[in-house]
């Protein structure tokens, strides 16, 4: 009889630091992999878990060097998780880490481990904020005895240059490297340089010809007939667009988004007219009787009193803070908890709205004694009474904050009657649709557990909106907060979340307001962001046979659209030299007298003639429309149509036009986009 396979050795009892120096390499794995799973699982950049990684680029580089070609591997996608989840702090470890990868990764015979390799290139571009550094490393690996590695070096700075564009990889040390990638004779690197240099004209179009004047001229036939082909295709200069972007950028994007939500929503949004009106003391006005008839044992005394107390809030809806308030909102709580007739528990809902939203702010210092009791009525079943109470709780809500209300809830999440937990679920997810603060962090894991746990309610309402609170929570605070409870939650729960998550709106997120604390900074980069890589960002080298070329036309004509008076007063501080300080005031004088004196070669009625006859109805169309983004497409689709006719169109008749329509312009966006169409008329 056959003895049984030696079971294999556990190693998951000894310590990571241990695994990690271990000589079996099934050891370093199991390492590699706990690694990548508690990564994955932090909160944020700044979780503890990554100090002694990010802090060790020595260790980093041992994960890349593994001798195990499968512990390599999964050492790579180790160093993939850490960058990409440590973010910017682990931006340090490049000079190490890739080098290593260069020398023994990119060149792998394994798909995955050159993949991943890739990958972590990426990551590293997305954390450094540019591609410089990372492009630097992978030229220097252009030198490499193998040529798979050289191969693989290429590629990776292809997939670089086509995921990030030529802003943030810049293109220049790229395009000199060209020469030295075709004259290699391995025809495995040459493939690699042809698809390179093809990503490359995709992004920058005719300025990477002067780069190729030292190939061989079948080298450059081949190449300018493959550019010809994705020219007809409708996949040349300009098709490319980046498809990911550093921290840095990401952040921008959000920070845009953000700040065009908030406009369209000043937009959109009518005033709310209480907010004008003058605040009535209710209390003098409540008949003698009120309090009486508002604790009568006779249901229809108390319909009666809140009868009268809603008449009030009708006539005066704008309510005057006053200390008797406090023992008419617990009254009216009470009213709502307890009473066991449902119109006067309907009537008290709609009571507890009317000051709610009367008081306004005032009415938050009630809401921890009215909030638990409304929850608990929730267990009415019929509709009418729960909508009333719901209406309530939102009046309540929009007096106070999510971050004030979520600890109300903790008793009514846990309730045993399973209307009380579904209802509540429902509050809490409008309150998190509405919110315009985000929930603070240190809420977010015990909500996300306590939902969790809901999600496997018995009962299936509890369920569903379990759902759909935790996808509005993820939409609020995004998914990395979420990692650690959505792991131990059952598939098909997990699939319910995120259709929760595609189909909720917030109004704010978590972390969202961070970036907006430098906007000095942001207007310089928005543009740099928007505006789409031109040739000239990319320099001809330095050699007589591209000297000798014309300039261009465009960049020709720009000094003689410069007035003479001028580009003199321009001269001035230069021929000044030392006395420029005392004769600074009359400097500008002389500017500012120079400028008021430029002449137009057109009246304003011929200006207006001519643009209406130069620049297309669909643009001039698009600029007066309504919508700013109907503006904005109007100018971007003008900026491509000065590209093709700059050279024959009148500059004063183009600017003159565009000055009429947009210097009252009030979206930053079309500001910035306005700018280009002059840039380039000019």
């Amino acid at each position: 009889m056959e003895d049984p396979p030696p079971q294999e050795e556990d190693f998951t009892s000894l310590p990571i630091s241990e695994r990690l120096a271990h000589k079996n390499w099934k050891a370093r794995v199991s390492a590699y992999n706990a690694l990548i799973k508690t990564f994955g699982n932090t909160a944020s950049d700044t979780d503890p878990a990554f100090k002694p990684y990010v802090n060790n680029a020595d260790l980093l580089k041992k994960f890349a060097t593994d001798a195990n070609a499968v512990a390599q591997e999964k050492g790579v996608e180790c160093l993939v998780a850490l960058v990409k989840f440590a973010g910017e702090t682990a931006a340090k470890t490049r000079e190490t880490v890739l080098p290593a990868l260069v020398d023994k990764c990119l060149g792998s015979t394994r798909a995955g481990t050159k993949t991943q390799a890739i990958e972590l290139s990426m990551q590293y571009v997305e954390v450094e904020n540019g591609g410089a550094g990372v492009a630097a490393d992978l030229l220097v690996g252009l030198g490499a005895k193998q040529p798979k590695a050289i191969a693989g070096c290429v590629l990776a700075l292809k997939e670089l240059v086509r995921a990030f564009g030529v802003q943030a990889v810049p293109s220049p040390p790229i395009l000199k490297a060209l020469p030295k990638i075709f004259a290699h004779s391995d025809k495995t690197v040459r493939a690699e340089g042809s698809t390179l240099a093809i990503t490359l004209y995709q992004y920058i179009g005719p300025g990477i010809e002067p780069w190729l004047a030292d190939l061989k001229p079948v080298q450059v036939k081949e190449l300018k007939d493959a550019f010809e082909a994705l020219e007809k295709e409708g996949k040349g200069h300009k098709s490319l667009k980046p498809d990911r972007m550093t921290r840095a950028q990401s952040r921008e994007v959000v920070v845009i988004d953000e700040a065009e939500v908030i406009e369209e929503e000043e937009d959109i949004a009518p005033p709310d007219p209480l907010a004008f009106a003058e605040p009535e003391d209710i209390v003098s006005k409540l008949p003698a009787s009120f309090h009486t008839n508002l604790k009568s044992s006779k249901w229809k005394e108390r319909k009666e009193a809140l009868d009268d107390l809603l008449a009030i809030f009708a006539k005066f809806p704008r309510i005057k803070d006053a200390s008797e308030l406090s023992e008419l909102t617990r009254t009216l709580a009470t009213c709502i908890a307890k009473d066991a007739n449902i119109n006067c528990v309907m009537l008290a809902a709609n009571a507890i709205e009317g000051l709610a939203k009367g008081m306004m702010s005032s009415f938050a210092k009630y809401r921890e004694a009215v909030i638990p009791l409304m929850l608990e009525r929730l267990k009415e079943r019929k509709a009418n009474v729960t909508d009333a109470i719901g209406a309530a709780l939102d009046a309540v809500f929009n007096t106070t904050t999510l971050a004030d209300v979520v600890p109300d809830l903790e008793a009514a999440l846990k309730s045993k009657n399973p209307q009380v937990k579904e209802g509540t679920m429902k509050f809490l997810g409008r309150a998190l649709a509405s919110s315009k603060t985000p929930i603070p962090p240190a809420q977010v894991k015990p909500l996300a557990e306590t939902l969790a746990l809901l999600l496997e309610d018995s009962f299936e309402g509890a369920r569903n909106e379990a759902a759909t609170c935790f996808g509005t929570l993820m939409k609020m605070v995004g998914e990395r907060p979420l990692n650690a409870t959505m792991e131990s939650i059952a598939d098909l729960r997990k699939s319910k979340i995120k259709e929760a998550f595609e189909k909720a709106t917030v109004k704010c997120k978590a972390g969202g307001p961070a970036p907006t604390k430098a906007p000095a900074a942001a207007p310089p980069k928005k543009a740099a962001t928007k505006l789409p890589p031109k040739e000239e960002e990319t320099p001809a080298p330095k050699k007589p046979a591209v000297t000798s070329k014309p300039p261009p036309k465009p960049v020709a004509k720009k000094p003689a659209a410069v007035p003479a008076a001028a580009a003199s007063s321009a001269k001035k501080p230069a021929a000044g030299g030392a006395a420029g300080k005392s004769s600074g005031k009359a400097t500008s004088s002389a500017a500012a007298a120079n400028l008021d004196a430029v002449k137009y070669k057109h009246s304003s009625e011929e200006a207006e003639a001519l643009a209406a006859d130069l620049i297309p109805p669909s643009v001039m169309t698009g600029l007066n429309d309504a919508n700013w983004k109907a503006r904005l497409t109007a100018l971007e689709e003008m900026t491509t149509w000065l590209e093709t006719e700059v050279e024959s169109l009148d500059a004063e008749v183009i600017v003159r036009a565009l000055a009429k329509k947009g210097w009252n312009e009030k979206n930053f966006q079309v500001t910035l986009s306005l700018l280009i169409p002059n840039a380039s008329a000019n």
